[in-house]
Parts: structure tokens; sequence; C-alpha cells
């Protein structure tokens, strides 16, 4: 049936349309959708500030069988200043929002919609923008239903003594006395990391070992690797 309907949305990316108009991905509670919205790019148009990518908004869309939802109105949320004015910010918001953007379809997504939130809000206020950022990546991955077990062996379920190795499939850490499963190897800081991100506190060195290792298990199930996470990394080591 034809209907208005409301709801808070994270907006992931925005897309020029011929004429005046735009295109958005957005993710709300009940799954990512696109929408059109008419005459965003005219001078006169209100709704093209606050629809920006990174935002989080009210929105109401029109929605009718067999076309694309159409934005009728709009008001902020929460605008994330720093997350479009700070390059570092700007990168790693940039990568949870294409997370999101790839991975979520049309189906129920409280979890990632309530998480992306906290994660860019996290991004925005933190005065360590690369802690929030592998925090807001662990964060994803649990509420999409991959969370990572750090504390065992996912091969024996033992304590895990080095050599240790990554397992992307398994979502965890195998011990040296799985080393017959392979995976990829795995430091002691980059485990230091995720476990620290996890309990929220700084990863300290192995942050950058830890973000590579995540971006390997995105690449695995969202069977692409993320564009924009080597820019980010760039910005970040630059």
């Amino acid at each position: 049936m034809s209907g208005y309907r409301e709801t808070q949305a994270v907006v992931l990316r925005s897309q020029d349309l011929r004429e005046a108009d735009r295109r958005l991905s957005l993710l709300t509670p009940e799954g990512r959708c696109l929408a059109r919205v008419p005459g965003a790019r005219k001078a006169k148009s209100r709704l093209a500030g606050l629809l920006q990518a990174a935002s989080l908004v009210q929105v109401t869309l029109y929605e009718r069988p067999g076309a694309q939802a159409v934005v009728t109105g709009a008001s902020q949320i929460a605008s994330f200043r720093r997350l479009h004015e700070d390059l570092v910010r700007v990168a790693a918001a940039q990568v949870l929002l294409e997370i999101c953007d790839v991975q979520s379809g049309e189906e129920e997504a409280l979890r990632p919609f309530a998480m992306l939130a906290q994660a860019l809000h996290l991004l925005d206020e933190s005065p360590d923008p690369a802690s929030a950022w592998l925090q807001g990546e662990l964060g994803l991955l649990a509420a999409y239903g991959w969370g990572l077990e750090l504390s065992r062996c996912v091969g024996c379920g033992g304590e895990l003594r080095p050599p240790l190795k990554y397992q992307t499939e398994l979502g965890g850490v195998t011990c040296g006395h799985c080393a017959a499963m392979g995976g990829v190897v795995a430091g002691e800081a980059a485990l230091s990391a995720l476990r620290a991100a996890a309990a929220g506190e700084p990863p300290g060195p192995g942050a950058a070992e830890a973000r590579a290792l995540l971006h390997l298990t995105w690449r695995a199930h969202l069977e692409a690797p993320l564009r924009s996470a080597a820019f980010a990394e760039s910005v970040l080591g630059g």
C-alpha cells in the first residue's frame, strides 16, 4: 500500500541525479532503503543541508509499491559536525558508512542502525578518532552477528598460546596447536588492541594491525574489499 512513514535514519550515501534531484542510501531501524529527494540540489532547498552523508535525521518517506521512496520532509537529530570537517574522522566515518551501505538489505536492521549511530557519536566526540574507528568496526561486526571470540582459541577452545592465527571465517583466533587450520598470522599487539577496543579502552600500538585483520573479515563477509579503508588508513598514517 502507498503511504507516508516517519523514521530515524543515518544517511549512508548521497548521489546526484538528473536535473536537481538527489538519491540517498539510508539506514533505518527497519533496514536500508534508497530514497529520492526532489529538488534537493536547488539553491532554495532546505533539505540539502540536512541530508548529508554521516548525518542522523528524522525523515518522512512517501512509499508506494514498485517505486523508489521519496523524502518529503526531514529534521536533523545530529549533524556530527567534526565528521564533516576533520579529515581523519571524515575518512573513518566513510568506512563505517560503506560497511552498512554494502551489508544492509531490506531486512530488519535495528541493531546495526543503533550501533552505527552510536559509533558515529563516538567518532565525532572522541579525542582519539583512531580508537573510535576500531571500536565502531568491532561493534558493527557484533551487530551483524559476526562478533569475534577473543578469549579462547576458536579451533580447540583452549588458551591462546602463540603462534596465533586470525581466522576470518571462524570469527576469532586459533592457538599454536591449531596451526594446521591455516589463517593469517596475528601478533599479540593486534589481539591486545582488539580486546582493548572491545572493552572501550585505547587499543595501543597494535591498532593498525587490528584494523587490517578486521578488514579481512569484512572482505570475507561482504565478498569485496572496503573501498574506503585504504584511503582512511593513508589519512591516519599520513
